[in-house]
C-alpha cells in the first residue's frame, strides 16, 4: 500500500502534502515539502506518519484560529463589556438600599480592584477567571482555541482584563452619583447601559445578542414565503454552508468582512456537486474543499449564484436593523464579467433548426426511450410538442412543460396560452404572467387534439416527469442536452433557451413593435402593461405570432399524424 505524502527520489525519501487551500492565502504557499533523511523505507514511513498527523493538527488549528482577528476579538470583548456594565447597574441600584452594606466600603473596594486588576495587566497575569471568560469570548465568535500561549488567547485574556478594570473604575463612579463618566479606554469609547441583567428565571432572549443562525432561519422563514420552490432549495443550502463556516453562535453584529470573504472563497472552492448532493451531510464544507484539492468546482455563475443569496440575507440583517452596515459589501466573485460575455445564450443557427426539426424525434424513432435513433416511431407527446411550442411562442421551458389543460383557452375565436402561476406552477418574474396567442403552425398540427384527449386539470404533458428540484423542466433540460449531443447541434452557446432568442428575432425581422415583442416574451414595458390581454390587443398579438417563421419546411408534418 502506498504511503500518503511519501515521495521517493533516487535513494532518498522525501514528504510533500498539499497546503488546504482555504489557507494558501494565508500561508502563502500551495505545499509543504521536506526530506525525511532517510533511504529506509519502513522509517520514512513511520516519520511522514508523524509528520502528516502533525500538520493536520496544525491545519485545523489555523481553520479555527481565521476567525479570531483581532477586530473580531475586540467586538466579543466590548459585548463582553456591556455585560459587565449591566450587572455593576444592577449593584448600583441595590447597595444603597442595603442597610447592611456600606457604600463607601463598596466605593473603594471597587477602586482597590481596578487598581489591583490594572497591576495584574502590567505584569500578564490572568487569573483562571479571566482565562475562562477569555475562552467564552473566542466561542462566542466561533474561534474556540485550547492553545493557551495563541496569539489570539493573549488578546482575548487582555480583553476581558481590560473590561473588568474599566467596570470597575466606572462602578465605582455610579455609587457616588456620577453617571456622566464615561471610559477612558479606546477599546470601550463611548459604550454605555441603560439594561439591568435580566432577573433569573424571566425570558433572557430579548439581552442575548442575536446568532448568525437565529438571524439566518429568521430572514429564511421570513422571505422563503415568496420563494419558489427551487430558490428555497437554494437559500437553505448557502445558509447551511454559511452557518458553518461562519459559526451559529457568532453574534450576527459580529460578522465582518472576513467572513463574507470566507464564504465567496468556499464557493470558488467546493467540488460541484456539494451544494445539492444528499452525501454533503457527511462532510463538512472544509473537508470538501481539502478532498477536492485538484478536482472540478463550482461554474461562476452557480458561483455568482449563491452569493448573491448570502449577500440578500446581510441586505436583509441590515434592513431588520440586526447589523449597521453590510460587511464586505463590495466583495465579489471572480470570473463574472467572463461569465457576462460567454454565458449569453445564442439563437439557434439555421443549420441547427433544420437539424433539430429533421432528426429522429420528429422524422421516426426507434423507441420511446431512443428518440435519437431513427426507427419507425412517431410519437407525437411532450418531447415531440415542447421545442415546437418554444419556437413558435417564446415561452420559457418552464413554463412550456407546466402547462396545464386550462391553460388553454380561446377568446374571440384566438387560441392562446395563458400563462400564469398557481396551481403548482410558478413563474420567473411578475411580469410573466401574459396571453400568447398559438401560433397556427401548431393549430395545423393538430395541438388541440392533444388539449382534447387531456383530461381536466391535468398537465398537457405528464410524462415529462419532475425532478428531485419539484419542476419538470429539470429533467427536460438534462434530456434535451443529451439530445442535442448524440444528435449533433449541441455547442457552447446555444441551449434550449436558444429558441426563445429565435422567437424574438423572428419577431423584428416581421417588423413587429417593439411593445408587442415585450409583451408576448413576458418583459415589462410600461407604456403596455395595464392593457395587455384585451380582446382587441390579443388579435394584434396573433397577427404577429403568426408571422414568426423559420426556413424549415414543415410540411412533412402536416401528414400521417401519429399516436400521442
Amino acid at each position: 500500500m502506498v504511503q500518503p505524502h511519501l515521495v521517493r527520489r533516487g535513494s532518498k525519501f522525501y514528504f510533500r502534502i498539499a497546503i488546504p487551500m482555504v489557507l494558501i492565502g494565508m500561508l502563502g504557499r500551495r505545499e509543504f515539502k521536506t526530506s525525511l533523511r532517510t533511504s529506509d523505507a519502513i522509517l520514512a514511513k513511520m516519520r511522514a506518519r508523524v509528520l502528516s498527523n502533525g500538520l493536520e493538527l496544525i491545519f485545523r488549528d489555523i481553520r479555527s484560529m481565521a476567525h479570531a482577528t483581532p477586530g473580531a476579538i475586540a467586538k466579543g470583548a466590548q459585548d463582553y463589556f456591556r455585560a459587565q456594565l449591566s450587572k455593576s447597574l444592577e449593584l448600583a441600584f441595590l447597595i444603597p438600599k442595603d442597610p447592611a452594606l456600606d457604600t463607601e466600603i463598596e466605593i473603594a473596594g471597587a477602586k482597590q480592584l481596578a487598581a489591583e486588576m490594572q497591576a495584574d495587566l502590567a505584569k500578564q497575569h490572568f487569573s483562571p477567571s479571566v482565562r475562562s471568560d477569555a475562552r467564552e469570548l473566542l466561542k462566542s465568535i466561533n474561534a474556540e482555541t485550547t492553545s493557551k500561549v495563541s496569539e489570539a488567547f493573549w488578546f482575548a485574556c487582555v480583553a476581558v482584563l481590560r473590561a473588568r478594570i474599566e467596570n470597575a473604575k466606572l462602578h465605582a463612579e455610579q455609587l457616588t452619583g456620577n453617571y456622566a463618566i464615561t471610559s477612558a479606554d479606546p477599546l470601550f469609547a463611548g459604550i454605555s447601559q441603560n439594561e439591568l441583567p435580566p432577573i433569573l428565571g424571566d425570558d433572557v432572549k430579548s439581552n442575548i445578542l442575536p446568532t448568525f443562525e437565529h438571524v439566518a432561519k429568521q430572514f429564511f422563514t421570513l422571505k422563503s414565503k415568496d420563494w419558489v420552490p427551487k430558490t428555497s432549495a437554494d437559500v437553505k443550502r448557502v445558509i447551511r454552508l454559511a452557518t458553518e463556516l461562519i459559526g451559529p453562535a457568532r453574534a450576527m453584529k459580529a460578522v465582518d468582512i472576513e467572513d463574507v470573504k470566507r464564504v465567496r472563497n468556499a464557493l470558488s472552492l467546493l467540488p460541484p456537486n456539494y451544494m445539492k448532493s444528499s452525501g454533503a451531510k457527511g462532510f463538512t464544507a472544509t473537508e470538501a474543499m481539502n478532498a477536492n484539492a485538484a478536482g472540478k468546482f463550482l461554474s461562476p455563475k452557480t458561483q455568482w449564484k449563491y452569493f448573491a443569496q448570502f449577500k440578500q440575507l446581510l441586505i436583509w440583517a441590515q434592513d431588520e436593523g440586526f447589523i449597521e452596515k453590510i460587511p464586505g459589501n463590495n466583495i465579489k466573485v471572480t470570473g463574472l464579467k467572463k461569465v457576462a460575455a460567454e454565458d449569453q445564450r445564442e439563437p439557434y443557427s439555421a443549420g441547427q433548426l433544420k437539424n433539430i426539426f429533421s432528426s429522429p424525434l420528429y422524422t421516426g424513432h426507434k423507441s420511446e426511450d431512443v428518440r435519437h435513433k431513427p426507427g419507425n416511431l412517431r410519437l407525437r407527446d411532450g418531447y415531440f410538442w415542447v421545442p415546437l411550442i418554444a419556437a413558435c411562442s417564446g415561452m420559457r421551458l418552464g413554463e412550456i412543460v407546466q402547462l396545464l389543460k386550462s391553460d388553454v383557452q380561446q377568446e374571440n375565436g384566438i387560441w392562446y396560452f395563458d400563462v400564469k402561476s398557481g396551481e403548482g406552477k410558478s413563474l420567473k418574474t411578475a411580469s410573466s404572467k401574459r396571453r400568447v396567442p398559438i401560433h397556427t403552425l401548431l393549430l395545423q398540427l393538430g395541438f388541440l387534439d392533444v388539449v382534447e384527449t387531456c383530461s381536466a386539470s391535468a398537465r398537457l404533458f405528464p410524462e415529462i416527469k419532475k425532478g428531485a428540484d419539484g419542476y419538470a423542466s429539470h429533467n427536460f433540460s438534462k434530456w434535451w442536452g443529451r439530445y442535442a449531443a448524440r444528435v449533433g447541434f449541441k455547442t457552447d452557446h446555444t441551449a434550449f433557451h436558444s429558441f426563445r432568442h429565435n422567437f424574438l428575432d423572428a419577431l423584428r425581422a416581421a417588423n413587429s413593435p417593439e411593445y408587442v415583442n415585450k409583451a408576448l416574451m413576458g418583459h415589462t414595458d410600461k407604456s403596455v402593461h395595464g392593457s395587455y390581454g384585451s380582446g382587441a390587443h390579443l388579435s394584434a398579438f396573433k397577427e404577429a405570432v403568426d408571422k414568426v417563421a423559420y426556413p424549415i419546411d414543415f410540411s412533412y408534418l402536416l401528414t400521417g399524424k401519429s399516436s400521442t
